[in-house]
């Protein structure tokens, strides 16, 4: 049987390697699909819910801690479908287009994301809390699309970008309203082929030592963190 640990430098109770002066994982290799495989981190989540998930259609997905609100996974796949297809054909999103959210927690917060990331879009939460000056500073640094807020956040927007409020009836319409267009997802979403090698998000720093600062993760990057997670919960 094959060595778990060749690297003799490395110790196998800490993970620290005395030649790089480096700590190293001491949990197995997460299988990774290949780098240059056509696929978003919307695909590669989906797919495994799907296979860790037997009855959809009742199981519930979401909870709403507040309003007691569920959403079981069928509801949870038609709606980031149809919002996926809604926000391709109404707003003309595709790859490349950035989209700025500024929305507290929520059930339609997921669904956003995942139909964002499903056409490619580069998805850049904010922090709902943040000021004005700070929301300002952070739209000229993303330069976004679109951007998605609530009723109680859309004042800390500038008027003269294009907006969506998430808990509008509008918002509810572009989630429902095409359900019927497709018969699994991914069938008919995406205009571009979306890489692992994209832009999936930008992030931004909390800002305590001065201006926040954003940083660009691919969907490769959000691929491994979810495999790992997955990796390890399915070990428990």
């Amino acid at each position: 049987m094959a060595e778990t640990n060749p690297d003799r430098s490395i110790d196998p109770n800490t993970g620290f390697c005395s030649r790089t002066k480096t700590y190293h994982t001491l949990r197995p290799n997460v299988p990774l699909p290949p780098p240059s495989q056509p696929l978003s981190i919307t695909e590669f989540t989906l797919s495994l819910l799907r296979s860790g998930t037997t009855n959809h259609a009742t199981t519930t997905f979401l909870i709403n801690a507040v309003t007691g609100q569920r959403l079981s996974y069928a509801e949870f796949f038609r709606q980031t479908s149809s919002l996926a297809l809604s926000l391709r054909d109404r707003y003309s999103l595709s790859k490349g287009d950035v989209a700025f959210l500024l929305c507290p927690t929520s059930l339609h917060v997921p669904v956003l994301y995942f139909s964002l990331l499903s056409l490619g879009v580069v998805v850049s939460p904010a922090n709902p809390l943040s000021s004005d000056s700070e929301i300002v500073h952070q739209l000229q640094l993303t330069r976004p699309s679109i951007v998605f807020s609530t009723s109680h956040t859309l004042r800390k927007i500038p008027s003269n970008i294009r907006t969506v409020v998430i808990d509008s009836p509008e918002f509810f319409a572009l989630s429902t309203q095409s359900q019927n267009q497709f018969n699994s997802f991914g069938s008919s979403n995406s205009t571009h082929v979306v890489d692992q090698s994209d832009a999936a998000a930008v992030l931004f720093s909390s800002g305590t030592t001065g201006k926040v600062k954003g940083v660009t993760l691919t969907h490769r990057n959000l691929i491994a963190l979810i495999a790992g997670l997955y990796q390890l919960n399915t070990r428990v």
